[in-house]
């Protein structure tokens, strides 16, 4: 396992080194006792799952940054294994997670990283809102736990053999954790960056120091792009003609083949989205305590490229993409990139609409207010925007929103029930209610409500359910119906690719999103796509629009990621594995990793600054990820094939 030792070139600069150690390197770990010295998981399907539990009452790690444990695969076929870790008194839905591939018949150690529960406002008066902090510090209110009353882990492992036979042992918590302090930020973090955007604090062999080194890099990665063939078989889009074609529309389209579902390029070749997120030359803008307000990303790019920047740039990202087998620009791709039709793309849709109030939500994922008469007016606007890809044969089809907060089946009706009387959607859900139930005092009796009329009637009682699911179901295909609707008029050759569902343990969602949607789309952020588990009868095509696996060991960038690697070699490997499980998925016709990348070291507007990129800011590339994208890439359709011929 390769590690990063930063050394301390900003002496130089200011006397003080940031150091970031590697969890395998720390030589005096805190062993964790557990209640049992080894856990033996034997399982004759391809999943098991065991839980590890303390000696005594809980494991005190607030001294420490990783929990570590060793996974014995004793069987022939690799197993994932994914650790779900959860604390004493907390809510039961945070949780901090890691995962690790473990080859037949090898051993390994799977980390993960703590996200200290700590009293962080104080921060915040140097950095503003940032995710990732010096030390490995991260905030991220519904992950964090309380350090000293870890009391559960849950292990989970997935194998395409025909068994898990694995050993567990040896759990330990590695790196010492010191939670920043504001004199030492403010003395040494003010300014925390370089002319490049870089941490001046910390030193990697990639790190560029010049204008030259950037010209430098520009160079060798040119020569080392000249060095990779073509991928075989493939059409200009990035279909595949080693095998079967089908009718060809001059646009992609969906196609179910032997229980396998798959995308179809405008010349009839079966097609497989494997796709970046985020291909945007605005993104990357940030505060900077000591700069101020700059887009470091843009202003390399500038240097790096010359007079013709954005032309010369977006040209080298193409060339990049079709070397490291890349076929598809994500979701928040710009215009510069897609209009130059050379990869396929998709389209996000975003538009202002009256919501459901809801209070302390976020306004950008609050739900619609579907029953508003201005609802449909707003979808078909926003998606008329986009006339002109909506007949480019080089756009696959159009994400409409994000990530909306339903996170249980009822949440619609919930949220509208809950909501002033001004809301719509609660007005025709009251209304229907009262066809049901005619007067109040039956529903009542029904709901088992503490209300005393309509107006007052708040989601709630123990006989509610049912009620609240029937109105959530038509919130559901309001939504969804006028989505598909608009595309259908204004893009009937596009598909619809849904909206990027993160809740996909909302089966109702998923359910009723398939009944509108070409493609189902969700985020799923997690160490394997094996986790997902559609409704019964559920066939449609599925399209993963995120995930990502960050670390906070690599080129001085502090942000860990929705999902946690330990470095860049373990989060290539997770990527590797987890596209590999998508490929064999047979409803799963694509995946698209988030982002393309990294965010800036003091973070985007909303305070995010992951180290989750393919490059970094100075757009210098990640070997290990590309070399694990090309892997993939290359067996791809080989993969697809062999669903066929089973």
């Amino acid at each position: 396992m390769r590690w990063i030792l930063y050394i301390a070139v900003a002496a130089v600069l200011s006397g003080y080194a940031e150091r970031n150690q590697h969890p395998l390197k720390d030589r005096r770990p805190l062993e964790l006792e557990m209640r049992e010295r080894q856990v033996e998981v034997t399982s004759a399907g391809k999943s098991a799952s065991a839980v590890l539990t303390p000696a005594d009452k809980v494991w005190d790690c607030s001294s420490k940054l990783w929990m570590l444990v060793d996974i014995e695969n004793n069987g022939r076929a690799p197993v994932m294994v994914r650790a779900n870790v959860t604390a004493k008194n907390s809510e039961s839905w945070k949780k901090v997670t890691g995962g690790i591939s473990v080859p037949g018949g090898k051993s390994a150690t799977l980390p993960v990283l703590i996200l200290h529960q700590e009293d962080d406002a104080a921060l915040r008066q140097v950095f503003g809102e940032m995710r990732g902090y010096p030390g490995g510090y991260q905030y991220s209110g519904w992950r964090q736990i309380p350090a000293s009353k870890i009391n559960r882990i849950k292990l989970d492992f997935f194998t395409d053999g025909d068994e898990v036979d694995c050993d567990v042992s040896n759990l330990r918590a590695a790196v010492d954790f010191e939670f920043p302090t504001i004199g030492n930020l403010k003395e040494n973090y003010v300014p925390v960056t370089d002319e490049f955007g870089q941490n001046r604090h910390a030193d990697w062999p990639e790190k560029i120091h010049s204008e030259t080194n950037l010209v430098q890099a520009l160079q060798r990665e040119t020569a080392e792009l000249q060095k990779f063939q073509p991928l075989e078989n493939r059409s200009r889009w990035g279909g595949w003609t080693g095998g079967e074609r089908f009718d060809a529309s001059g646009h992609f389209q969906t196609l179910e083949r032997d229980d396998v579902w798959c995308l179809v390029d405008p010349d009839g070749y079966p097609f497989w989205s494997l796709g970046i997120d985020c291909l945007n030359l605005d993104a990357g803008k940030t505060k900077t305590p000591g700069v101020g307000k700059w887009n470091p990303r843009l202003k390399n790019l500038q240097k790096k490229y010359g007079d013709n920047w954005r032309a010369e740039s977006v040209d080298f990202m193409h060339r990049r993409l079709h070397v490291w087998g890349v076929n598809t620009l994500g979701n928040w791709s710009s215009a510069d990139f897609y209009q130059v039709g050379r990869t396929p793309y998709t389209v996000a849709v975003h538009f202002w609409r009256n919501v459901i109030p809801e209070k302390g939500g976020d306004a950008s994922k609050a739900l619609p207010d579907v029953f508003h008469p201005d609802f449909s007016k707003h979808v078909f606007d926003a998606v008329r925007k986009f006339q002109t890809e909506a007949t480019d044969p080089w756009c696959i089809g159009f994400f409409i929103d994000n990530e909306l907060s339903f996170a249980q089946p009822v949440s619609p009706a919930a949220k509208a029930l809950n909501a002033p009387e001004d809301c719509f959607t609660r007005q025709e859900f009251i209304r229907q209610l009262q066809e049901k139930y005619g007067d109040f005092a039956t529903l009542k009796a029904a709901w088992g409500s503490e209300a005393s009329s309509w107006a007052e009637l708040r989601a709630g009682g123990k006989g509610s359910w049912r009620d609240l699911q029937d109105l959530s179901e038509m919130w559901y295909r309001k939504y969804f119906g006028t989505c598909r609707d608009s595309m259908r008029e204004l893009a009937p050759h596009k598909l619809y690719l849904g909206s990027r569902i993160n809740h996909t343990g909302n089966k109702t969602a998923l359910s009723i999103c398939a009944e509108f949607a070409d493609v189902v789309s969700i985020n799923l952020y997690d160490y394997t796509p094996d986790v997902l588990q559609v409704p019964n009868g559920f066939n449609a095509p599925v399209m993963i629009g995120e995930f990502h696996f960050g670390t906070i060991t690599e080129r001085g960038v502090w942000g860990c990621g929705l999902c946690t690697a330990m470095d860049i070699e373990h989060a290539a490997d997770l990527f590797e594995v987890y596209m590999t499980a998508a490929m064999k998925n047979p409803l799963i016709v694509g995946a698209h990793w988030f982002q393309m990348f990294d965010q800036p070291l003091t973070g985007r507007g909303d305070g995010e600054n992951y180290r989750i990129g393919f490059v970094d800011g100075t757009d210098t590339p990640y070997p290990d990820m590309v070399n694990a994208c090309r892997r993939t890439a290359e067996q791809l359709y080989l993969l697809r094939e062999s669903l066929n011929e089973h």
